[in-house]
């Protein structure tokens, strides 16, 4: 019986997940999505319109928008951001906050002011006061990334990238939507040891990241039709 309650109660933190996100599409029920990873593209008009023609575009962490009067790139829709608590802050995670969806995975969870009754401390100096997030518990959506990745896996040696974990959420939660995806590098390069920013710079890739199985369970997904990438 606990692990019956367990289970619903999991299952209706994923509908609540969902349901999160949706409230702040542009279009419902909602048709199209598109995750946006943050790896460096070239201008490229189509894939900037493709993008912002969805009514759920998904971005993660260091996101970028497309700048006014630069060249159309990954375009400047964004209805939700799924955010790491060791992110680097772009000019554009902030930008129109309040109109947008923030769910932050479980692990930025871990530490506490005592002031702090919701327990969510995201760095404070730069996160916004009066924003609110969703937690994103392990359990719930963390645990089902890791079993689609690797369902042999031993517990601790696998966590998911927070854009593998965006891209999942999409193609499970709006299975009957259409999926494109678009910005992320390790369907080129699975050995890569350091990710390469949009927004400039490199960071280390977490050696509990298994970019060779994000890229396969990516590529199973264009593969049989459920998403699309735009290179």
């Amino acid at each position: 019986m606990v692990r019956d309650a367990l289970l619903r109660s999991q299952l209706e933190q994923w509908e609540l997940i969902r349901d999160y996100m949706a409230s702040y599409a542009r279009h419902v029920p909602v048709r199209t999505v598109a995750v946006v990873g943050n790896a460096p593209l070239a201008p490229d008009a189509r894939r900037a319109e493709a993008i912002d023609a969805c009514d759920l575009v998904i971005r993660a962490n260091a996101m970028m928008l497309d700048a006014p009067g630069e060249p159309p790139c990954v375009g400047t829709a964004c209805h939700a951001v799924v955010l790491s608590r060791a992110t680097a802050v772009t000019p554009w995670v902030f930008k129109d906050y309040r109109n947008r969806a923030y769910l932050v995975p479980q692990a930025g969870f871990v530490q506490y002011h005592l002031e702090n009754k919701v327990g969510l401390l995201l760095r404070t100096d730069f996160w916004p006061e009066d924003l609110g997030a969703m937690p994103l518990p392990n359990a719930v959506v963390k645990a089902r990334v890791a079993r689609a990745l690797d369902p042999e896996h031993r517990p601790g040696s696998l966590i998911p990238t927070t854009g593998m974990m965006a891209m999942f959420m999409a193609h499970e939660m709006f299975p009957s939507a259409d999926l494109l995806v678009t910005g992320f590098s390790f369907l080129e390069d699975c050995e890569q040891t350091h990710w390469s920013h949009h927004s400039g710079g490199r960071t280390k890739v977490n050696w509990q990241h298994r970019l060779d199985l994000e890229a396969a369970l990516l590529r199973s997904w264009i593969d049989d039709g459920s998403a699309r990438y735009l290179p």
